[in-house]
Parts: C-alpha cells; sequence; structure tokens
C-alpha cells in the first residue's frame, strides 16, 4: 500500500493518509489514537467514551477492510484540497480520494482535524 505518508509536522494531510490507510488495514488502536476527543468532560465520562467509540469503531473499520479487499486493496490517498478553517491554522478541513488497485476510488465527504500540542488529530464529535 503506497500512502505517500510522512510526519505530522507536515500538515493535517499527513494525518488524514494515516489515519485511511489505519482505517483500510484495520488497525483500530491507531485509528482511534488519531482521534481528538475534546476535553470538555470529566476524565472518568471520557474513558468510558473512548472506549465506547474504540468499539464503534471497530465496525467501521471492519467494514473499511472488506471494502478495501473486495476492491484490491489500496493503491494511494492523494488529498486534493486543504481548508484552514481558522486564522491560527489549528483546525482544517481535507479532501481525500483513496484509490483502489482495480481502478475504483473513494471521494469521502471531508474530514475534520484539529491540532493539538504540535500534532494533528482527526477532530471526533460527541
Amino acid at each position: 500500500m503506497i500512502t505517500a505518508c510522512s510526519s505530522q509536522e507536515e500538515g493535517p494531510e499527513a494525518a488524514v493518509k494515516e489515519f485511511i490507510s489505519a482505517m483500510y488495514n484495520g488497525d483500530v488502536d491507531k485509528v482511534t489514537g488519531l482521534l481528538y476527543f475534546p476535553q470538555e468532560k470529566n476524565a472518568s465520562d471520557m474513558i468510558s467514551v473512548e472506549g465506547m467509540v474504540k468499539s464503534k469503531m471497530k465496525l467501521a473499520i471492519d467494514q473499511a477492510v472488506e471494502y478495501g479487499k473486495e476492491h484490491g486493496g489500496v493503491d494511494k490517498i492523494e488529498c486534493t484540497l486543504v481548508n484552514y478553517t481558522n486564522e491560527e491554522k489549528t483546525e482544517a478541513k481535507v479532501q481525500a480520494i483513496t484509490y483502489f488497485k482495480d481502478g475504483t476510488k473513494d471521494e469521502g465527504k471531508g474530514t475534520n482535524l484539529v491540532k493539538v500540542d504540535g500534532k494533528w488529530l482527526i477532530a471526533f464529535k460527541i
């Protein structure tokens, strides 16, 4: 699988590519590790929410793995549009296309990200 990913320093595109790649590879821990959970709730609530999200993400990841297999696997992931949504450039929406080896592609709906402590994470709404 080719994703052309590099370090998180390169911007939100790398985080989106890493996230999509992890989805199609079935890596639940990597996927959930790339999610940002707003710190609006207390710590004990967040632990249970993260566990629930991990469980639900497993279902979505299993579907992604199956979809990828049906189309011969991922050929490449390409970011086509990056839109920073605040002046500080700590929030962004990234449009990516996943190309599969059988020639099909998935253009997705766009991914919202937030930069936290220098790392781009997928913005997850609770």
